[in-house]
């Protein structure tokens, strides 16, 4: 179970102040939506969803309750705990279960053409029944306009079935998007512990660009004075840029979007766990190889990522704070 506190977690706000709050306030102008569909996987003081409704970019509707907000949590009692105090329009708009599991979730030969409330008497199979029906509702929900993927996990360790489920559902994400042509995305991952293949995937591909886009070169001698992955003396401008480009630009672009990255942002959880979070614009990419857009989104990330943040200022306590009072004042109108 989760240990953080978030409530006592002022340095991840910077994120959410400085990234997701601008840009979610933009896309909702571009999108023109009255209140952007959001799927979440926030922990249980929901601070994303109470910022985002305290700036008006969420809506409640006349029964005081928010229509466009769905929720994955693994955890049964933290899911009742965000029920509780979130209060989207139906229970059944918080899907409780491991993310990884129930967008990955394929039939077998133990759960073909047989209904998710099917009683079984081996427990596995229940289970797998029962996944069934979780994936078959969150995919239904898809798909959303801002997708908030920042999970407990961590995206670059293949070490694991469940990391490796993870990357695999981040992945499915982009397909289940596809009736839409453009969303907004924020994703989060530790990067203190990255995986010697993914470590090797973004040498190589950092080399790749190097090698065919003179752009890219030049930009790199520009801003970093090195053409040489391992000669970026920043760790973490070199794993920003290896992140974006290896996992985020690779993905999208073999599903069919093009990225607009917004910002990219590193912090330090609590136990000194390093952060990275990406707050990406998607949209529908015109043709199989639009190198353009891929090449403007690469150099874009090589002149202004990431901003690395030490510490909360004034400006993101305050704001932090007058989160949690709001959320409270919501929370006296339901008792």
């Amino acid at each position: 179970m989760r240990i953080t506190n978030y409530d006592e977690y002022p340095i991840k706000h910077c994120t959410r102040y400085y990234g997701w709050l601008p840009q979610s306030k933009a896309f909702k102008k571009q999108i023109k939506k009255k209140s952007p569909k959001y799927f979440t996987l926030c922990a249980q003081e929901a601070l994303d969803v109470f910022m985002l409704e305290l700036e008006k970019i969420l809506l409640r509707d006349k029964n005081k309750r928010l229509p466009n907000v769905f929720i994955c949590e693994r955890i049964q009692q933290i899911a009742i705990n965000i029920y509780q105090l979130v209060r989207p329009p139906l229970k059944e708009a918080i899907i409780i279960g491991p993310l990884e599991r129930i967008l990955t979730f394929e039939d077998n030969e133990h759960t073909r053409n047989r209904l998710p409330n099917e009683y079984d008497r081996n427990r596995h199979i229940r289970e797998m029944l029962r996944i069934k029906g979780l994936s078959q509702r969150l995919k239904s929900y898809f798909p959303f306009d801002i997708i908030n993927f920042d999970t407990n996990g961590n995206l670059l360790n293949r070490d694991g079935e469940s990391n490796r489920l993870l990357y695999q559902s981040f992945e499915k994400i982009f397909e289940l998007q596809q009736s839409i042509d453009t969303f907004l995305l924020f994703v989060t991952t530790p990067i203190t512990h990255i995986h010697p293949e993914f470590q090797s995937q973004f040498k190589s591909d950092f080399e790749f660009n190097v090698s065919t886009y003179p752009k890219i070169n030049d930009t790199l001698l520009s801003s970093v004075s090195t053409t040489s992955y391992d000669g970026i003396i920043d760790e973490n401008k070199r794993i920003a840029i290896g992140f974006t480009k290896s996992v985020v630009m690779s993905v999208a672009r073999r599903k069919g979007w093009n990225c607009e990255h917004q910002g990219i942002y590193i912090y330090k959880r609590s136990g000194g766990v390093t952060m990275l979070n990406c707050v990406v614009k998607l949209y529908k990419s015109q043709t199989d190889t639009d190198n353009n857009a891929y090449v403007k989104d690469v150099v874009k990330v090589i002149k202004k990522m990431p901003v690395y943040y030490s510490e909360a200022n004034d400006e993101v306590i305050g704001h932090f704070e007058k989160v949690k009072e709001y959320r409270e004042k919501v929370r006296k109108e339901y008792t």
